[in-house]
């Protein structure tokens, strides 16, 4: 009896859980969309990882004079790209892209600078950008990224900046994704996946070696 009032539980509480599936799924996706209020800062920075709709937002702040410039940051290089334009091929890299799209839309070149350091990863590109910025006597930034990206940058560039830096979190408008039906998009529902798995990382693992060099 004790077995049948146990698999009875299961399957109500499996019912339940179906029933709140589309609740469910919308809070997990609203869970990664944040965006703070945006006011007039010394830059605006886009982060690798996704084109065009990062730098289309970027270029609407720049318009609407919420900063006097653009930083662009750039991913480690493409493999095989050495190669390939040593043999003459040409094949530009997302920061170029960036580059050419905001001047094609009206932004001067004077006012779009390229981080000099490649980087791999959310926190790397934190840690690479902060220190940039601290050189640059930079102390706000409008941090443009994809909407499923927002949360994660937020807690790892506040982290690294350690309240050195004001920051303003705006995913993008131009991203197509939606909290509320990201499970019926194939490219979406992964995102959201991997999204989850690289927060668990950071929970886990990242936030502790952010300060872990000025702790040694």
């Amino acid at each position: 009896m004790r077995a049948v009032w146990g698999i009875l539980g299961v399957v109500v509480l499996a019912a339940v859980v179906y029933g709140a599936r589309r609740s469910l799924l919308t809070a997990m996706g609203s869970y990664l969309v944040v965006e703070d209020d945006v006011s007039p800062a010394d830059a605006i920075v886009v982060l690798s990882g996704s084109l065009p709709d990062r730098i289309l937002e970027a270029v609407d702040l720049f318009q609407a004079h919420m900063a006097p410039r653009i930083i662009l940051t750039r991913e480690e290089e493409l493999p095989g790209l050495a190669a390939l334009r040593a043999r003459g091929g040409v094949l530009p890299e997302h920061y170029e892209e960036n580059l050419a799209i905001a001047q094609q839309l009206g932004v001067p070149a004077s006012a779009v600078a390229v981080m000099p350091r490649p980087v791999s990863s959310t926190l790397s590109e934190a840690q690479a950008l902060v220190a940039y910025l601290r050189a640059e006597h930079i102390t706000s930034i409008v941090l443009v990224t994809s909407k499923a990206h927002a949360r994660r940058a937020r807690m790892t560039f506040r982290a690294v900046a350690d309240g050195n830096l004001r920051i303003a979190v705006c995913p993008s408008r131009y991203d197509p994704f939606t909290v509320e039906n990201w499970w019926q998009h194939r490219s979406w529902a992964r995102r959201v996946v991997t999204e989850y798995a690289k927060l668990l990382n950071y929970l886990l693992v990242d936030q502790w070696r952010v300060h872990a060099p000025r702790a040694a």
